[in-house]
C-alpha cells in the first residue's frame, strides 16, 4: 500500500503568488470553482453540519468561511444550507483581496468578504458559530496547520470543520491528466498535481490535529478526501469579548 502513497512534497503554489497575472488568476480560480462544484465541496460540508444545526434547536448561524478564494464556494454552502431550513451568514475570508474582489460580482450573494491573515483572524474569542475551509489545510506544514487549527477552534463557539485532498497515487494520476483537459488556466495544471504531492495522509493529518486540539477526528470522505472536524463539546469558546470585531 506504501506504493501508492509517494512522499510528501511541500511547495509554492502558483495561484498564491499575489503577482500571477490577474487574468491567469480569475481563471484559475474558477478552476478551482469547478472542482468545488464537481466533486461536491460544499455538499460535504453542509452535511456535516446540517445535522449538527438542528440538534441545536436554533435556525441562524454564523459562518467564517478561511481560504474562500473566489468566495463560490462560500455561497453554494449557505445556499445549501438555506435550502435545509437555516438562515446562515457566511464571511468569506482570504489574505488575497483581489481573490475574493474576483468572485464578488457572481457569487457573493449570500455571502460577504474580508481580506485577513488566517493565523491572526481579527475576530474575537467565539465570534461565529463555526469555522470551515476547503481545500486548505495542505498549504501547510505540520507546525503551521497546528496553529491553524488552533487559531480556527479560538473563533468558533460550536467548531470547525475543514474539507481536504488525500494524498495517494490514484487522484494524483488522476489530476495530472485529466487537469490537461479541464482545467483553463496553466497555473490549475501545474497546482492541481502539486497539491496532491503536499496534501496529508489520513494517519499524518490525524497526528497534527491530536497536536493541535486533541479529540479532533479526520474522516475520510469520497474521492480522496479527508474531512477534519473539532469536537464541539470540547471547543465552546468563552464568551465574545469587546477587544475583536465580530464578523
Amino acid at each position: 500500500m506504501a506504493l501508492l502513497v509517494p512522499p510528501r512534497r511541500p511547495s509554492r503554489e502558483l495561484l498564491d503568488d499575489p503577482d500571477l497575472a490577474p487574468e491567469e488568476m480569475a481563471r484559475s480560480l474558477r478552476d478551482l470553482e469547478y472542482v468545488n462544484r464537481r466533486w461536491g465541496g460544499s455538499g460535504a460540508l453542509a452535511r456535516y453540519l446540517a445535522p449538527r444545526m438542528r440538534e441545536s434547536g436554533r435556525s441562524s448561524f454564523t459562518l467564517l468561511d478561511v481560504g474562500a478564494g473566489s468566495g463560490v464556494t462560500s455561497s453554494a454552502l449557505a445556499a445549501r444550507l438555506h435550502r435545509a431550513g437555516f438562515h446562515v451568514r457566511v464571511l468569506a475570508v482570504d489574505l488575497q483581496w483581489r481573490h475574493l474582489a474576483s468572485g464578488r460580482h457572481r457569487s457573493l450573494d449570500r455571502a460577504s468578504a474580508l481580506a485577513a491573515d488566517a493565523f491572526r483572524l481579527p475576530f474575537s474569542d467565539g465570534a461565529a458559530d463555526w469555522t470551515v475551509s476547503t481545500l486548505f489545510f495542505h498549504h501547510f506544514s505540520p507546525d503551521e496547520n497546528v496553529q491553524l487549527l488552533r487559531e480556527f477552534a479560538r473563533v468558533a463557539r460550536r467548531g470547525f470543520v475543514l474539507l481536504d485532498l488525500r494524498r495517494h497515487l490514484f487522484p494524483l494520476l488522476f489530476v495530472s491528466l485529466a487537469g490537461r483537459l479541464a482545467f483553463e488556466s496553466h497555473a490549475s495544471v501545474h497546482d492541481g498535481p502539486a497539491s496532491v504531492r503536499q496534501a496529508y495522509t489520513r494517519a499524518e493529518a490525524e497526528q497534527i490535529t491530536e497536536r493541535a486540539i486533541p479529540g479532533s477526528r479526520v474522516t475520510p470522505v469520497f474521492p480522496y478526501r479527508l474531512l477534519i472536524s473539532g469536537p464541539e463539546d470540547s471547543l465552546l469558546a468563552p464568551e465574545p469579548s469587546s477587544s475583536r470585531p465580530r464578523p
